[in-house]
Parts: C-alpha cells; structure tokens; sequence
C-alpha cells in the first residue's frame, strides 16, 4: 500500500467520524488526534522515529478495540490504516 492509497483511506475515516453521531466525544477527539498525526507522518515523507512509530501502533491497536464493536465502519478503516502503516515499515 502506498502514501496516495493510505491518504484515501485517511480521508475515508475523516469523513466517517464527521458523520458518526453516536461516538463519544473523548473518542472522536483521540481518533481525530491519530488521524492528524498519521496524515502528518504520511505527509512529510520522512520515516517517523522509532519511539513515534511504537506509539502510533499502539494507539492504533487501543482505537481498533474501542470501535470494531459500536462502529465496525469506523473500526476496520483504523484496521486498514493499521495495516498499511505496517507494510510500509511505519
């Protein structure tokens, strides 16, 4: 998976969590915290460090939990960016 395609499913979320009524604001804002700091890893080109790299995975694996159950939507798009983030060796 490349930037442009992990970009997309960015965007996809993005716009998932804008029309998602029933997530928990400390939720969205935690998620909308990740998406920032993925698209501005994505962004800049240059590989993230490793100590940024372990804690984006994390807070990744913890986002997946707390929405596969209440917003499967939601839930796989961080899955899917999950998986990509690692295929690309971030």
């Amino acid at each position: 998976m490349n930037s442009e395609e992990m970009l997309e499913i960015l965007k996809s979320l993005q716009d998932e969590l804008e029309g998602a009524e029933s997530i928990h604001p400390e939720h969205r804002r935690s998620l909308q915290k990740l998406t920032d700091e993925i698209q501005q890893t994505l962004s800049s080109g240059a590989p993230p460090s490793p100590a940024d790299e372990q804690t984006l995975s994390q807070q990744m694996k913890q986002s997946i939990i707390e929405f596969e159950v209440r917003h499967p939507i939601i839930g796989g798009l961080v899955e899917r960016l999950t998986d990509g983030l690692s295929a690309m060796g971030i």
